[in-house]
């Protein structure tokens, strides 16, 4: 547990192995990991009163294991219901709380793959934010779920620094929990989990060429409605040709084609993604001499 005699609210501690190469990826992850708690405090005080500013003070450090002792200090709000109350050890309480729910949730799991779970950690996190008790009314708003998830995809980047053997725990003066290094999340799969339903489309594009993919190993960059596209190419006897150089084909250059589009929609039925896959290529446009001020 926390140091008593220390005013830090949670300490970071990296255990390492001593001599172990790359020795700048524990202050990489511990840099990151500060970032990202830092960003996760400002999205769960909008559940309270986005007028309310976390600041992260570090209080010491201590060499062997790095222990990094932070706490908070939070600025100061015009609101005169709360000035009325002794709110800043509430919100701070609530700050570190919510950290250690989140690291303790990935603890066991090596993948997020259900909604579900999501939504469990959310209700979680919505239930310590009523325990703060600061509002008069039960007014508290849960995290947007691409925002826990995104949050959730940055502590797993900010420990994706650290070798398989060490070792990373978040301290606090009631809990401890150890950081799950072996856990993954990636952005298929929040995609996958956000989506409530996918709608299909096609039709036949004119697209204008940016970059074509020359090496088939990535997808084309395409012009469609002003804006600049991924988009896959599925004819394999066009890409073949192509790739064969039977089909000269340059930037600045359109082609017709016939494609699919995928739209994913979210629970709140705004969009999630748009993907296009041209499943044939009908002709190629060359760019002509009219074309030539036109801008990539």
């Amino acid at each position: 547990m926390v140091n008593k005699d220390l005013t830090a609210d949670f300490c970071i501690t990296i255990d390492f192995k001593k001599e172990s190469e790359a020795p700048s990826r524990i202050f990489r992850s511990l840099s990151h990991l500060i970032d990202s708690f830092h960003s996760f405090d400002l999205d769960l005080l909008q559940s309270i009163d986005a007028k309310i500013e976390p600041i992260i003070l570090l209080e010491d450090i201590e060499t062997g294991s790095i222990k990094t002792w932070l706490k908070y200090a939070l600025t100061e709000v015009e609101d005169e219901a709360l000035k009325q109350l002794d709110w800043k050890p509430a919100i701070g309480k609530y700050l570190v709380k919510a950290k250690y729910y989140v690291i303790k949730f990935l603890e066991d799991k090596t993948e997020i793959t259900d909604r579900v779970q999501i939504e469990d950690l959310n209700k979680d996190l919505l239930k310590l934010a009523n325990e703060t008790d600061i509002k008069h009314i039960p007014a508290y708003a849960p995290l947007p779920t691409q925002k826990l998830l995104q949050h959730l995809e940055d502590f797993t980047a900010a420990t994706s620094y650290l070798t398989h053997e060490d070792k990373a725990k978040y301290t606090t003066r009631e809990d401890e929990a150890s950081f799950n290094l072996g856990f993954s999340i990636i952005p298929e799969v929040i995609e996958n989990i956000l989506t409530r339903e996918i709608i299909e489309s096609n039709i036949t594009l004119i697209l204008k060429i940016k970059k074509p993919d020359y090496l088939g190993e990535s997808q084309w960059e395409l012009r469609y409605d002003n804006k600049i596209i991924p988009v896959k190419i599925s004819d394999s006897i066009w890409l073949k040709d192509f790739q064969d150089r039977k089909v000269d084909v340059r930037p600045g250059d359109s082609i017709r084609a016939k494609v699919r589009i995928t739209t994913k929609y979210g629970y709140d039925l705004n969009i999630v993604s748009i993907s296009y896959n041209i499943t044939e290529v009908v002709e190629v446009i060359p760019l002509t001499s009219h074309g030539q001020d036109f801008l990539l």
